[in-house]
């Protein structure tokens, strides 16, 4: 699984703790732990599947089903390596026909993630056939190649949430002296909603 941020982004945001300092590795196996924990949660609120924003480079194979028109919308993905299609419904593997990429183009233009497949009226073919499993397609799926920049943000407030929590033994609710006020922890951190509110699967463009 790939984690959103390492102990080390997550440390330098202490430079005042003696956390830094300590050789204990267990404060670093903590620290990792709440960012792995962390880094899913993140895919879990977005509504997308584990490593999202940060998959491996190794093309995977995913099915879709056409619905007979000429555009195809599929999970996002970063690179196609090959699309094959059941052109007559069948789903025994050797029933795909390989497409080349002068029969589709994809959308949106001139960026990724990719999110939808278009007919090329220039090519051969003209619909993605009307039937389950019909499109097979061999790429690397997810949002980027390199976690974003707010995405890492997101995972190091939690991750800390969670460490600063445990030092307390996941209390509700705790003190902050500095400010003599009660600080509660109830839900996810209002600054991480607001990061993740636009990757959300029902706001995405």
């Amino acid at each position: 699984m790939a984690d959103y941020c390492t102990t080390t982004d997550l440390l330098a945001d202490f430079v005042d703790s003696p956390i830094t300092s300590s050789t204990d590795t267990a404060y670093l196996t903590s620290l990792a732990d709440c960012i792995t924990a962390a880094s899913r949660l993140i895919d879990k609120e977005v509504g997308r599947w584990d490593n999202y924003f940060y998959p491996s480079t190794d093309a995977e194979t995913r099915y879709f089903d056409g619905d007979g028109g000429d555009s195809l919308f599929i999970d996002e993905c970063l690179s196609i390596a090959s699309l094959s299609v059941s052109e007559y419904g069948y789903l025994e593997s050797t029933s795909y026909t390989a497409w080349g990429s002068t029969e589709y183009f994809t959308f949106p233009y001139n960026k990724t993630p990719i999110l939808e497949l278009n007919i090329d009226p220039g090519g051969s073919k003209y619909r993605f056939p009307r039937a389950k499993k019909a499109i097979k397609i061999t790429g690397i799926f997810g949002r980027s190649l390199t976690v974003p920049v707010d995405i890492k943000r997101a995972c190091k407030i939690q991750a800390t949430r969670w460490f600063m929590r445990a030092k307390q033994a996941y209390q509700d609710a705790s003190m902050n002296q500095a400010m003599g006020t009660l600080i509660y922890a109830q839900e996810l951190d209002p600054d991480i909603k607001t990061i993740l509110n636009p990757y959300k699967l029902e706001n995405m463009v």
